[in-house]
């Protein structure tokens, strides 16, 4: 069978819209605070972002010692306040998937989407996916790449990366820790507040890092102390 000029041309243009629409669309992140180091990796080697800067959709990024960031996804009511010595990417392979961390630590805060808004809004780490039901939760990932989460507000589901194990719907109050190709464990109370996960404890009791301020929702200034910066710097994407 012989094909007409203008039926190849209209299957291969049918065929790059389809491929469009199924591609996921490349999302701004706009840093809003930053303590010490927030660091943009690039051909030419690390780049230090300020506020005012944007990443996008699959940057890879770190916070250095003793440093603290945050980003806010305004598409998605998202923001994330990076803890120091964390190392991740700003996810655009996997529809849904806003951050995947390699290591470290940080806090996740979803507003409530638009009615009638079915979108993901998904976290992955090396052994674990989390999905936010409307919620506020922090995240921590080892360097083995287990995962443990801490639930402050709404519910997160949670299953491993690979499919080991079941889902489990972690309720407010609780915590669940994922390892490597094992599920993750039973839901327990862990006695924390968000305020504490700020201050760096991450298990009830226990301190873990300096005094840090709890963020506000959309604040663009971080006020903590000489290392923090404020500006309208557009090194990158701005």
């Amino acid at each position: 069978m012989r094909w007409s000029t203008t039926a190849v041309v209209l299957t291969l243009a049918t065929l790059a819209v389809a491929a469009a629409s199924e591609a996921p669309a490349v999302l701004e992140y706009d840093v809003i605070a930053v303590k010490r180091k927030l660091l943009l990796e690039t051909a030419d080697g690390e780049l230090a972002l300020e506020v005012g800067d944007h990443a996008r959709s699959g940057d890879v990024l770190r916070t250095g010692s003793r440093s603290r960031a945050e980003l806010a996804v305004i598409e998605y009511s998202a923001k994330f306040v990076i803890s120091s010595k964390t190392s991740f990417r700003l996810a655009h392979d996997r529809p849904g998937v806003l951050l995947e961390i390699e290591r470290g630590s940080l806090r996740a805060i979803f507003g409530k989407l638009p009615e009638g808004d079915t979108r993901e809004r998904l976290i992955t780490t090396p052994s674990a996916v989390l999905a936010v039901r409307g919620t506020d939760y922090g995240v921590e990932v080892t360097k083995d790449g287990d995962t443990s989460v801490s639930v402050f507000e709404g519910t997160v589901e949670v299953w491993d990366v690979g499919g080991a194990g079941k889902r489990m719907m972690v309720q407010a109050g609780q915590s669940s820790r994922i390892k490597r190709g094992k599920g993750p464990s039973s839901p327990k109370a862990h006695g924390l507040s968000a305020h504490d996960w700020d201050q760096g404890r991450r298990r009830a009791g226990q301190g873990m890092g300096g005094s840090q301020q709890s963020p506000g929702m959309g604040s663009g200034t971080h006020s903590g102390g000489s290392g923090s910066r404020q500006g309208g710097s557009k090194r990158h994407g701005g």
